[in-house]
């Protein structure tokens, strides 16, 4: 099981002097995305080495919601990181649908 210990940084390529990416794609075909601010950048939702905002991407490269209103989660810390990569690794595919799911029915009541 991949773990946050499992990503490794380099300079964003967007953002190079202002943050850092990674990114693993499981065995699934689901991949995440973890990116963060250095050095005073302001381009994430996240302050390297503490926080992070994290993407998650399914098989066909879309992204899976992971917010009613957003696709991101920011100012992740490194175990709730770890803890996204595991629930995507273990089942993607429930989860997805749970988060599609959730999306939708707070989209629906708002």
């Amino acid at each position: 099981m991949k773990t946050f210990d499992d990503l490794n940084f380099q300079p964003h390529s967007s953002a190079k002097d202002l943050g850092v990416q990674a990114s693993i794609t499981f065995d699934n075909g689901y991949a995440i995305s973890v990116v963060s601010n250095v050095d005073g950048g302001q381009c994430f939702y996240g302050n390297h080495p503490n926080t992070y905002e994290v993407a998650v991407f399914n098989q066909r490269g879309d992204f899976v919601p992971l917010q009613p209103f957003d696709d991101v989660l920011g100012w992740q810390d490194r175990m709730q990181v770890s803890k996204l990569m595991s629930q995507f690794q273990q089942d993607g595919v429930q989860h997805e649908k749970l988060l599609h799911s959730i999306k939708q029915d707070k989209q629906n009541n708002d």
